[in-house]
């Protein structure tokens, strides 16, 4: 991966030490998100949607974030008994919670999968972003700085505001050193659209199967793949819309 120059880090040194200074009282707070997911499969209907969106809210303190559903936003259910089976599936998998603390480096993800729960444990995820200091934009009246991470799989773009000097994020993105506002790539496009100054109370995560996330890759890899077998008999199977 690229390094920047010395100068590039210390504009960004400036840039976020000066957000920092302004803003250092906001240490809690609630990030509302509306997530939109796509996909598609080969021979899939032409009335089937393409892409499905959730909202989300993160809460989060100085050491703890949780990101889940937004339990204010009521989604009309619109499956009936001629909605596929794996587009229900996929929607299932948007049904997950996602919880950090920073201090011991903890992450928990609840997820509902083929009709079970699981409590899956985790470290949070060290990812080696790239931030470009000089590509900015405002996001609920927030600066946000651009940072990006591509790897031969991979290729991601988030915005974070310094204003907000806490490295929490949604879904399983964070380590920056401010709050995530939004976050680009193939698959999803995730979006703040409001932000409430409080202080939630953070509920860890305890219900579900425990697991590593070793041994849940290991029983999920396995079912995609009965899945993947099942859809090709039936000449279709699942590929990614945007690149």
């Amino acid at each position: 991966m690229k390094v920047l120059s010395n100068s590039v880090y210390f504009s960004v040194f400036l840039v976020i030490t000066g957000f920092t200074y302004i803003s250092a009282q906001v240490n809690s707070g609630t990030v509302k998100f509306k997530h939109t997911t796509y996909f598609e499969y080969e021979n899939m209907p032409a009335d089937m949607p393409k892409s499905h969106d959730t909202y989300m809210s993160l809460t989060f303190n100085n050491n703890e974030s949780l990101y889940e559903k937004d339990k204010e936003v009521k989604t009309e259910n619109t499956e009936n008994d001629n909605t596929p089976r794996m587009f229900r599936r996929m929607r299932d998998r948007s049904n997950k919670t996602i919880y950090k603390e920073v201090n011991s480096n903890i992450l928990l993800e609840h997820i509902e999968f083929f009709g079970k729960e699981f409590l899956v444990s985790d470290s949070i995820a060290d990812i080696k972003w790239k931030v470009s200091a000089g590509e900015q934009k405002v996001i609920l009246g927030f600066t946000c700085m651009k940072a990006s991470y591509k790897d031969s799989t991979t290729n991601i773009i988030v915005f974070f505001t310094p204003q907000i000097p806490l490295r929490f994020g949604p879904d399983k993105f964070g380590n920056l050193p401010g709050i995530i506002l939004e976050v680009q790539s193939a698959q999803m496009h995730i979006l703040a659209t409001d932000f409430i100054k409080n202080n939630p109370e953070i509920k860890k995560p305890e219900k579900g199967d425990k697991l590593t996330r070793k041994e849940f890759d290991k029983i999920r890899n396995e079912k995609m793949q009965e899945q993947r077998e099942m859809w090709g008999r039936r000449g279709g199977e699942v590929r990614i819309i945007r690149q």
